[in-house]
């Protein structure tokens, strides 16, 4: 039979009882396995499931929330050891600042969401670059556009996590005003009386502490449910939200109930009344990191069953050329809506040809359940730059001077794909390819990346008085003296639309058709303006001082496309067919 101490939590000697060490022993192992899962997350960092998560917010609140409820654990057995002090900045700092950390990082699902789903209908954007500092401290003018154009620039996500920063700072402060009026933890306040150690634990003191845990559980969580009422993701995030709002709506009540009524007395003595918030804060925990788990070890069960496969039709000699791989005499070239069973895929050449033809219903399959859209975006833009790169080369190119022409025009479409999808600064969503890839992209279009996407410096009048061409330097056609001249103009070919996220409006302008005549848009200097300094000049075209480096060619995607449109096909391209099937099923199902 266990020992149970009679007198539960009265502030005597440390209960070593039955109770009391269960308690250690199970914080100890618990926090073994959850620092062993935080471990695992940071190792797959780099994961596409791990990375869209914001990896370093999310395990950071895990350890936040963990010190918590560590400490929660071991008041039972410490029987009052814990001053009454150590228990008040524990309660109104770690539960407050952890639960916050927690909310900014689950927020990135509705913000991913949202901005994948933009991504459909409109034109990716990218993120403008800061201008490095000058010379000198300047002026609070120059300190403030700074700011200004820091603010622009910066994500949602990144505004949002400045608006939980800012509720720490407040949280923190009433903290510490509380802490110094009260006589309960000082000599030398102004408020309330010395008392007991039991009585010290309890009165208004402690009520700041769990305005957070109130507010998250009871307006901001169920905000949030209601916002992502409608996602339907694969990596299970939604159900993971749904599970720690759902898990801490009982906390703070039971918490308020245990520490201001009588009644709760002889459960207190063994159940704190702080431990009524642990099954949320575990909660919290738990799915955090073991649905991120879940979903990496499915990820690559599924990858060695592909290539499982891939060697056994390998071995049985099956038709692997031009660098597509068609598993299954079954499956036809346009692919089968049969499920995806082991040891069968649907084909590359089925892949291949909804992107060359219509591929909206994979664009809105990655976009909405996935949360991958910039693969599928990347995947057609880049087919698109090889199409026109061939009508520019080698249909309408007459002369040398058509071909430099072209070559330009060619350097700035592709310039806008690395800047808007690939690029780790300036894409919203960078696609996710090799680093020797990634790294010979970047010294091709690194250069003029940091031309052309850095926010400039002008003054206010000049940039009112200047032609729109100047404001979006890349809207024109190089000049005559920019290029030689020819005998007669080359075509225009549709360009990539790139728009700037410091844009004042949020919506994205796109054409109707796919056939869109915009070119590269740059930073709106109408929109942003630098400090007066007085007679200073418009910024020339960035684009004029580019030199096309010589190992640009219609080729210079092809690593990235075929890495790309491997990852497509061996993951997103099975789920979306086998998720076709099953809805093409449904439907039927229904109508019968």
């Amino acid at each position: 039979m266990v020992y149970l101490n009679p007198g539960g939590f009265n502030f005597g000697s440390t209960n070593l009882d039955g109770y009391g060490i269960s308690n250690i022993v199970f914080a100890i192992v618990y926090t073994i396995f959850l620092y062993a899962a935080c471990i695992y997350l940071w190792l797959q960092r780099q994961h596409p499931i791990v990375k869209m998560r914001k990896v370093g917010l999310m395990l950071l609140s895990v350890l936040v929330i963990h010190v918590f409820c560590f400490m929660v654990f071991t008041v039972y057995t410490m029987n009052g050891a814990w001053p009454c002090a150590v228990e008040f900045w524990a309660m109104n700092l770690y539960l407050p600042i952890g639960i916050g950390l927690w909310q900014a990082q689950n927020q990135q699902l509705i913000i991913v969401s949202r901005e994948q789903t933009e991504m459909i209908s409109s034109q990716p954007v990218y993120r403008p670059l800061l201008p490095t500092r000058g010379r000198g401290m300047g002026t609070p003018t120059y300190w403030f556009w700074r700011f200004k154009i820091w603010y622009r620039s910066i994500s949602t996500q990144g505004k949002y996590e400045g608006f939980v920063l800012v509720g720490m700072i407040v949280q923190f402060t009433v903290s510490m005003i509380v802490y110094n009026i009260s006589r309960k933890f000082n000599r030398y306040g102004v408020v309330s009386h010395h008392t007991t150690p039991g009585l010290c634990r309890r009165g208004w003191e402690w009520v700041p502490s769990i305005v957070w845990q109130f507010l998250w559980n009871y307006f901001f969580g169920p905000y949030l449910l209601w916002n992502i009422r409608m996602i339907r993701d694969i990596y299970n995030w939604r159900l993971q939200t749904i599970i720690a709002v759902v898990a801490g709506l009982p906390g703070t009540p039971l918490w308020l109930a245990a520490l201001y009524t009588e009644k709760f007395g002889p459960i207190n003595k063994y159940w704190l009344p702080a431990m009524w918030l642990i099954p949320g804060m575990m909660a919290m925990e738990i799915v955090t990191v073991a649905f991120p788990i879940h979903q990496i070890l499915k990820h690559k069960r599924a990858a060695r069953g592909i290539h499982h496969a891939l060697s056994t039709f390998d071995h049985k000699g099956f038709d692997c050329s031009h660098d597509s791989i068609t598993p299954g005499s079954s499956l036809a070239t346009g692919g089968s809506l049969k499920q995806n069973t082991k040891g069968r895929m649907f084909s590359m050449e089925s892949l291949d040809e909804c992107l060359s033809g219509n591929h909206d219903s994979l664009q809105v399959y990655s976009s909405c359940m996935e949360l991958n859209g910039e693969n599928i975006i990347f995947l057609t833009k880049v087919l698109d730059f090889r199409l026109t790169c061939q009508q520019a080369f080698h249909k309408t190119c007459q002369s040398s001077a058509d071909f430099r022409r072209a070559r330009r025009d060619m350097f700035r479409k592709a310039l806008s794909i690395f800047v808007t999808l690939v690029h780790s600064r300036t894409a919203t969503y960078p696609i996710n390819i090799e680093s020797p890839i990634y790294n010979r992209l970047e010294s091709i279009f690194g250069p003029a990346t940091a031309l052309v996407a850095i926010c400039k410096t002008v003054s206010r009048t000049s940039s009112l008085e200047t032609s729109s061409s100047s404001a979006t330097p890349w809207d024109d056609l190089p000049d005559s003296q920019t290029l030689s001249p020819v005998a007669s103009p080359a075509p225009e070919f549709p360009s990539f639309p790139m728009h700037s996220l410091a844009k004042a409006h949020s919506k994205y302008d796109s054409d109707d058709g796919n056939g869109s005549s915009e070119h590269i848009i740059g930073i709106g200097e109408h929109e942003v303006a630098g400090p007066p300094r007085g007679g200073m000049e418009m910024v020339p075209d960035p684009f004029d001082g580019v030199k096309v480096p010589s190992e640009f060619d219609e080729n210079v995607f092809d690593a990235a496309y075929k890495s790309i449109r491997y990852m497509v096909w061996s993951e997103t391209w099975q789920r979306f067919m086998v998720w076709k099937a099953k809805a093409g099923n449904e439907s039927i199902g229904r109508a019968l």
